[in-house]
């Protein structure tokens, strides 16, 4: 269920920290808190209805209607536009105020420019410039994301942004394995099946993970284990992207969704071969993947293609192609068959939870689908059987089905219609 304000926060163990990036975090967290009264304005725009006829007759003269960052509304009986830094202009100045202050104090100059930038960019819509400030920065001890972005996660906001923040420090240990996969999964070659079709800038891809301190907006609603932003494909076309993962929200999601899954629908004989950290580590592994493998993901006409479709078949793809080209880091040694399975376990644990959640809480909603039509392959396929209430998996089944299924989505998303998707998701996107 949503919680009743859009702000969670965390007392993370943090490495020790100099007076100056004390100083600085202290600022970012409260500018991040900032983010909550936005997001609530955002949620009430919601209940406000305007028929897509009238959406269409406004956009012949005014396209800007179909900006991710315009607010939609009528103002006297008229359908009106209007960017979203100057409808939360009042709520955005003391935001910025906090910014500001951090980019004086910090001892780092790039982190200060792109503060800068960050804060010139809510309050005249400049977004792009500290997207590429930030993805051209060194890699810096605190991090911030701070501001409305496209989203193709939540169903609430599809086609418009939403505000959202997070502050944390650096994992700098984590972070080092996580990149250890970036470096081997993306200098593996793969085709595109349209290699036209593709945007590709695999050279300019960041990772790190976090030690989370807050989650504001969208992203305590959602409470996303990983992120890879931009999600502006020509942003990633110019700057690449960063991969973000988040320690904290990681065990919150293990402790309430993974470990009770996992202990339902498995049985105790099979759950005697994965102890606790099998299960966490295969967890963290499959996000990380997953996060990874949508920058082999992104073709140009996706979202035109497959429209409000599209967010279900690209996030069940990027995690179907993260453990596919876990093979890369499997004949490596990298990882172990066991710790492959591990991913395997975990992914299904997830998908079957959410599938009973998304009955109340529908913006986990094309998480859930992409969790059905995985484990409703799984079972035609035979790789899945049930038997009692229980899930039997055979792992050699299951790779094999899992290559199947992952070239499929990805054709839909290289050059599919929404008819298409449609017809993938009427097969087996519906609990059985």
């Amino acid at each position: 269920m949503k919680n009743d304000q859009p702000l969670i926060e965390f007392n993370p163990k943090l490495p020790k920290l100099s007076k100056n990036e004390k100083e600085v975090l202290q600022l970012l967290i409260e500018a991040g808190k900032l983010i909550v009264p936005i997001y609530l304005e955002q949620e009430k725009q919601l209940t406000k209805k305007i028929s897509k006829e009238e959406i269409e007759k406004v956009a012949e003269k005014d396209p800007s209607i179909f900006s991710p960052f315009t607010v939609v509304e009528k103002v006297n009986g008229r359908v009106v536009t209007i960017p979203y830094h100057i409808k939360y202009a009042k709520f955005l100045r003391p935001i910025v105020d906090k910014l500001i202050r951090a980019s004086e104090l910090t001892e780092n100059k790039a982190f200060s420019k792109f503060l800068k930038l960050q804060s010139k960019a809510l309050l005249d819509g400049s977004y792009e410039e500290p997207s590429a400030a930030w993805l051209n920065m060194k890699p810096y001890i605190l991090d911030i994301f701070i501001g409305p972005v496209e989203h193709f996660d939540s169903q609430l906001f599809f086609g418009k942004a939403a505000y959202q923040s997070w502050v944390g420090v650096v994992d700098i240990e984590n972070s080092k394995e996580v990149n250890y996969y970036k470096n081997i999964l993306l200098n593996t070659r793969r085709d595109a099946i349209i290699p036209g079709e593709k945007i590709t800038n695999y050279s300019k891809v960041k990772a790190k993970v976090d030690n989370l301190i807050l989650f504001s907006g969208l992203m305590a609603r959602t409470q996303f284990v990983g992120v890879n932003m931009p999600k502006n494909l020509k942003v990633f076309e110019k700057y690449g992207s960063e991969v973000t993962l988040f320690n904290q929200v990681h065990d919150k999601r293990m402790k309430e969704q993974i470990v009770p899954s996992f202990n339902k629908v498995f049985s105790s004989e099979f759950r005697m071969g994965f102890e606790y950290e099998d299960l966490r580590k295969g967890s963290f592994r499959y996000i990380a993947l997953h996060e990874l493998a949508h920058n082999y993901l992104y073709y140009k006409n996706a979202f035109t293609n497959l429209s409000d479709l599209l967010p279900i078949i690209y996030e069940i793809s990027a995690t179907l192609l993260g453990m596919r080209i876990a093979g890369s880091l499997l004949l490596k040694d990298v990882i172990t068959s066991k710790e492959l399975e591990s991913m395997i376990i975990t992914f299904i644990s997830r998908s079957l939870y959410l599938m009973e959640k998304s009955k109340v809480n529908k913006s986990i909603i094309n998480y859930a689908i992409g969790g059905v039509i995985f484990i409703n392959f799984m079972l035609e396929s035979g790789a899945l059987k049930q038997y009692r209430g229980l899930a039997i998996p055979n792992f050699m089944k299951i790779f094999v089905s899992i290559h199947d299924l992952s070239y499929s989505l990805e054709q839909i998303l290289a050059s599919g219609t929404r008819k298409d998707a449609e017809a993938l998701i009427k097969k087996y996107g519906k609990l059985k």
